[in-house]
């Protein structure tokens, strides 16, 4: 007996050194875990706001309705609470007292994201029950897009768990996210307060607010844009753009049709919702399609699709050229419409022979054969060396997500190959790596970084500026920049902007034929890319136009118009002023009335305009155009001195078709004013009206305003 005694306090005392000792930490963790409970305290996510400090996205506050299993007395408050919680927020009474018997848990979330009546009637329902152990709202937060669509595919969305999944909300997650504080809080077996203290508190750390590049007027001017040009060509892929300062690689404005709603990103929207409902299959081929959507919705393809630029690359292969002394701009090469390669022929979008043009003329003309000459001549080693260079083999490296990889040739020892690649095809590229590119000749001949990020704002309100994408790279001299950027000034006409003189390329390039297509189906995409103003270019912009159905394939029919339509609205909101050479000025016309004669015709001539005096008085009684009214330098303004006087009548011709000079002439013969749109510039000979505000054979006060619409006959390119 003494002997198994002394063997039993030998074990206890052996489990007691155990417990204590061995596992002393162990057991002091677990006893502190049956008796605290932890909350977290979300931090607040920061907000993101455009270069001009205006609200992209934010985050509200809201309630989080959650149940305490441990706390819950017995099936009668189970059923209760499962009962009057369905009944007021919508969930399944089934689900909430499966969560009920989880007697381990003090936190099962019923639901999330509370609207604030929803919130009231919560708060009623525990205080009129006596739930308050049981029943439980937790404060969080909720992320908010103001506007919705706008640069849906830049700004990306956050998930259930408040984390950036997409855009610069997932760049920058570690950023806006901050850190969550926590409480801690001591609770014997009932709930209540221990009678020692027990509780520490460690403050949520908010994320920090950024700034970006993007201009909430610019990004909305393009969107405006694009989507016209998605309903007028409705490409299968659709269409999207870019504008960036070619000085410092800030992205001023970035946009993909179709976009999508980020306070509602699971919705599918346009074409994505009208490809979903005609699809037919089963509820789980459904389910499965409509996510593949989602997917494709939400890619920024700026980004992460890749195409072949076609003529707009002629400005790399120039650049190559002239650089390394292969030709001159004065170098001379023959267009009879197509060339021979290794037995291939390579044809001129011209059915005229250019004939023996320069290099200048080359890059204007987009003609083919010149180029796959010019390619042939800079040779495959020099010409993937600038490629390189270029940083059409490399991610742009910046804080864009989801960069697709180029496809090209490493080896371009095949003539053939090479002859492709001098006029843009034969490689795939992303309009990143394209825009950083062409941007050379716009800054002088260096390579910047696109990026997103400006500055952060500091929780004391200081703004910190990003300078991590300040870097530089010469990729080609100054004189070779310059040299191709005059080349280029006003050589798309469908990109003209009146009052300004703009440096463009379009491209137009084959896309290979999907499986299944008709053997002669064929699929383009038209581009064009702009620096503006052309004496000293501070914005890049490039469009893609992805497989368009309206029957028009030229970059010059569809891209180049938006490019025109856009900069004529960011131009003067950059306060950008025109050229003076191609500015056209318009003016107010002022009033003249009760003015003596002689003073009236001279104010209105020093103004600019033409003066008509109707009747003999000394002083003026009426005029037309009234005050106010504007008009084009060089109308005409006609003053009546005799109060009983006669208006003269003008009938409209039909104006369509004309040259800006003959509607002027036109106009100043028949003592009309003109308001000049559209795409104008008295230098090109094949610009010409295409509509005007008045019918044809309508009668007109002499003096009236008719607003007339220009455009160019585009050569295509």
């Amino acid at each position: 007996m003494a002997a198994f005694l002394l063997l039993c306090l030998c074990y206890l005392i052996y489990r007691l050194a155990v417990l204590q000792i061995v596992d002393g930490e162990k057991n002091k963790n677990a006893a502190t875990d049956q008796y605290t409970t932890e909350i977290t305290i979300p931090a607040k996510r920061g907000n993101i706001y455009d270069r001009n400090n205006k609200l992209l996205a934010t985050s509200t506050t809201v309630q989080t309705v959650f149940i305490s299993p441990k706390d819950i007395v017995d099936d009668d408050q189970a059923k209760l609470i499962a009962e009057g919680l369905s009944r007021i927020l919508g969930v399944d009474e089934a689900e909430i007292l499966e969560k009920t018997e989880r007697k381990y848990s003090k936190y099962q979330i019923i639901k999330k994201n509370l609207e604030e009546d929803v919130e009231l009637q919560v708060r009623e329902f525990i205080a009129e029950h006596k739930l308050t152990l049981q029943v439980c709202l937790e404060e969080g937060t909720k992320r908010v897009y103001p506007y919705g669509t706008l640069a849906s595919h830049v700004i990306g969305f956050v998930g259930a768990e408040n984390t950036g999944l997409d855009g610069i909300e997932r760049t920058y997650e570690s950023v806006l996210s901050g850190v969550n504080g926590r409480a801690i809080q001591g609770k014997d077996g009932q709930g209540n307060d221990l009678p020692f203290q027990y509780e520490s508190y460690i403050d949520a750390q908010n994320g920090e607010h950024i700034i970006t590049t993007i201009d909430f007027t610019i990004q909305s001017i393009l969107t405006k844009y694009l989507k016209e040009c998605y309903e007028l060509h409705k490409p299968t892929y659709g269409c999207r753009g870019i504008i960036m300062n070619v000085k410092t690689g800030e992205i001023l404005a970035s946009a993909c049709i179709d976009e999508y709603d980020l306070n509602s990103y699971t919705e599918l929207t346009g074409a994505y919702l009208e490809k979903y409902e005609s699809f037919e299959g089963t509820d789980e081929e459904k389910n499965a399609y409509r996510s593949t959507l989602l997917f494709d919705l939400w890619k920024n393809k700026v980004a992460s699709e890749l195409y072949e630029p076609g003529s707009t690359f002629k400005i790399i292969t120039t650049a190559i050229g002239l650089e390394e002394g292969v030709f001159t701009p004065e170098s001379q090469f023959n267009c009879t419409t197509q060339v021979t390669v290794l037995g291939h022929t390579i044809h001129c979008h011209s059915k005229k022979a250019h004939g023996m043009q320069t290099v200048a003329e080359a890059l204007v003309n987009s003609c083919n054969p010149a180029f796959v000459q010019m390619g042939l001549k800079i040779g495959g080693d020099l010409f993937f060396k600038y490629f390189k260079a270029f940083g059409y083999t490399e991610p742009v490296n910046s804080d864009i997500g989801g960069e697709a990889k180029s496809i090209y040739y490493s080896d371009l020892s095949n003539q053939l190959t090479l002859a492709n690649c001098s006029f843009g095809q034969s490689m795939s590229i992303n309009m990143l790596q394209h825009i950083a590119a062409v941007s050379s000749i716009a800054n002088g001949g260096y390579i910047v970084t696109p990026h997103f990020i400006k500055g952060y704002i500091m929780p004391d309100g200081t703004v910190v500026n990003e300078d991590k994408y300040t870097t530089k790279r010469a990729v080609i001299s100054k004189s070779t920049a310059d040299t191709i950027l005059k080349m280029l000034v006003n050589s798309t006409k469908n990109a003209a902007v009146s009052g300004y003189n703009i440096s463009s390329k379009t491209g137009t390039s084959q896309k290979m034929a999907r499986p299944g297509a008709e053997p002669d189906q064929k699929y383009y995409i038209g581009s064009c890319v702009s620096f503006a103003p052309a004496e000293d270019p501070e914005i890049a912009i490039l469009v893609v136009v992805d497989e368009p159905t309206s029957g028009k394939i030229y970059g010059s029919q569809l891209a180049a118009p938006v490019i025109s339509s856009v900069l004529s609205e960011v131009l003067p909101y950059l306060e950008i002023l025109p050229s003076d050479a191609n500015s056209i000025k318009t003016l107010k016309v002022d009033d003249y009335t009760s003015a003596e004669i002689e003073r009236a015709k001279y104010a209105v001539k020093a103004a600019g305009l033409n003066c008509v005096v109707k009747g003999s008085g000394s002083t003026v009684v009426d005029q037309l155009p009234r005050l106010g009214t504007t008009i084009t330098e060089g109308g005409t303004v006609i003053l009546y001195t005799e109060n009983e006087h006669t208006v003269d009548k003008v009938r409209v011709k039909d104006l369509t078709g004309m040259t800006p000079d003959q509607v002027f002439e036109w106009a100043k013969t028949q003592k009309l004013n003109l308001i000049v749109e559209g795409i104008y510039n008295r230098e090109f000979a094949s610009c010409y009206a295409v509509s005007q505000s008045v019918k044809v054979g309508e009668q007109v006060n002499v003096g009236a305003v008719i607003n007339v619409t220009f455009n160019y006959k585009e050569d295509i390119q």
